[in-house]
């Protein structure tokens, strides 16, 4: 992999922005002249009092910047953003706290266990914020939209109204489209994350898996648009609340609520969650919040600095001995396994 020298990271941002740091940063990327290389890929360490991880970047072609994040930020991280051109950004955020600032509108929140769709005008700026205390794992495209239309063929009318004004830019007050991750987006998203490949089979499936989540994300939002009305109906109304109890599983994964917990929190009794939950998501409720969880914790076994007890707590387990058996009936392997590893 390249260095993690700063222009070397500009030469990854060139054409997409040009970053003006405003508290604390890990980059700037002034505008340089420097010849794009296609196989550049750069590994940003993060090992400081802010932050403790990593930022990998993926320059796939002129029109795409692919950013895979894991991290855990121990103080709060602000970022000044000026675009240079034109930009859609596709996020997936798994776990973290993002904010959006622009001056003309206030924040808009990026919320865990999500994806989101964002249309950034040229020249206009805004504070990017990480909050503090929370490990960020994300994946996100910077697109160029003529290349977004072109390359993925969008067609903005299969959308939602709100989300053509994102994808046209055409309403300044509605930048930001958010909506829950599924969980087929979220298996794209931890085999990026994941991956055990390096050089040239790294940056190749990458650009696979990248390409493929992007195709999954637009597809499955033209078969909702397809089939669901855009009115509000019951029916929807209980959709929204079953992506509600998805986002409180994530977000309280180390402590999950019960189920009746859950069914009182978002508004429906236990039997209509349960099958909604397994329609919409195709696993059971129980299922989802252990699957997340031993996810979780293979991603925190990448943490040499963690021992497997303290990984066993970080994802709610009291007993190792019980997180062990429950991770090798998951992944069919021990934790210890995938540590040497």
């Amino acid at each position: 992999m390249q260095s993690t020298l700063e222009h070397d990271i500009s030469r990854i941002y060139e054409g997409f922005n040009e970053a003006k740091p405003a508290g604390p940063a890990f980059f700037d990327t002034p505008d340089l002249d420097e010849d794009y290389d296609e196989n550049e890929c750069v590994l940003v360490e993060l090992n400081d009092e802010v932050a403790t991880g990593h930022w990998e970047l993926f320059r796939h072609n002129r029109g795409l910047l692919i950013c895979l994040t894991d991290g855990v930020y121990h103080q709060k991280y602000l970022q000044k953003i000026h675009p240079q051109h034109d930009i859609i950004t596709i996020r997936f955020v798994l776990s973290g706290k993002l904010s959006i600032t622009f001056d003309e509108i206030g924040t808009l929140h990026v919320p865990q266990a999500s994806s989101s769709i964002m249309f950034t005008p040229q020249d206009r700026e805004f504070d990017l914020e990480i909050s503090e205390s929370r490990h960020l794992s994300s994946v996100t495209f910077h697109l160029h939209p003529n290349a977004l239309y072109a390359d993925f063929q969008i067609d903005p009318n299969k959308f939602p109204e709100h989300l053509q004004d994102i994808l046209l830019g055409r309403a300044v007050k509605k930048h930001l489209y958010n909506f829950p991750i599924t969980p087929d987006m979220m298996n794209n998203v931890l085999e990026l994350l994941k991956m055990p490949y390096q050089g040239a089979r790294r940056r190749k499936f990458t650009e696979a898996k990248s390409t493929e989540l992007i195709c999954r994300l637009f597809q499955e939002i033209e078969d909702d648009f397809e089939a669901t009305p855009v009115i509000e109906t019951p029916a929807n109304s209980i959709k929204d609340k079953t992506y509600d109890a998805q986002r409180i599983l994530v977000e309280h994964y180390k402590n999950p609520p019960t189920l009746a917990e859950i069914a009182r929190r978002v508004g429906l009794n236990r039997t209509s969650l349960c099958n909604e939950f397994k329609a919409t998501f195709g696993t059971t409720v129980f299922e989802f919040s252990q699957s997340y969880r031993m996810n979780k914790a293979h991603e925190l076994l990448q943490d040499r600095n963690l021992s497997i007890s303290q990984v066993s707590d970080e994802v709610g387990y009291d007993y190792p001995s019980n997180f062990t058996a429950t991770f090798k009936k998951h992944f069919g392997k021990l934790p210890k396994a995938v540590r040497n590893a």
